[in-house]
């Protein structure tokens, strides 16, 4: 099983492009978009390649599952041809459990709160714009960085979960050079998440 993580893509056609050239992406299981997906939002920079409409369009050729960011609007669900966008999924893969959110709904000092009331295993967001694989009481929380508007001297990324069986390897991709820049690795055993 694959699967393929994007967040903050803030309307720019060229960060999909580039992820386009990087994977075929037909070879994912699933791909998940955690949020800010077309407007470039009014404390950000329009980012390269801003172009919402052209980015409609390519990412109406894939099946795509989105979570619902600060900068998403309902006009958003209609061009996308999406019937809905929630804020906070839950998704099981093999035996992984994952919270996937955008990011608004808490603050970094409130996190440990938002992980101690979750069952899952895993807690992805995006909405800061900075990669990171943090663990919080025995779960962990990733953010796949942005595609088009890094922050804190992270590269535009992407991340790819892989699962096989019991073993989870996430891969953080760099956008401008197609490199793996970080990677981690579990393993459950017993219901209990090993970090190899």
């Amino acid at each position: 099983m694959k699967i393929l993580v994007v967040s903050d893509t803030h309307g720019s056609v060229k960060a999909w492009e580039d992820i386009e050239k990087l994977f075929d992406l037909k070879e994912f299981t699933s791909i998940f978009h955690l949020g800010d997906v077309l407007y470039h939002g009014p404390r950000n920079p329009l980012p390269d390649g801003y172009d919402p409409k052209s980015l409609v369009e390519r990412l109406k050729n894939y099946r795509i599952n989105y979570i619902r960011g600060n900068c998403d609007a309902d006009v958003d669900l209609k061009v996308l041809s999406v019937q809905e966008m929630p804020k906070v999924t839950m998704e099981y893969f093999g035996d992984f459990s994952f919270l996937l959110v955008h990011g608004e709904i808490f603050e970094e000092n409130d996190i440990r709160l938002f992980v101690r009331d979750t069952s899952a295993q895993f807690i992805i967001h995006g909405h800061t714009h900075v990669s990171k694989v943090d663990e919080i009481e025995g779960k962990y929380v990733i953010n796949p960085g942005s595609t088009s508007l890094p922050k804190n001297g992270t590269p535009r990324s992407v991340m790819t979960i892989e699962i096989s069986e019991n073993k989870l390897l996430a891969k953080f991709y760099n956008l401008d050079t197609g490199e793996v820049y970080m990677d981690r690795k579990w393993t459950l055993s017993d219901s209990k998440l090993i970090v190899e």
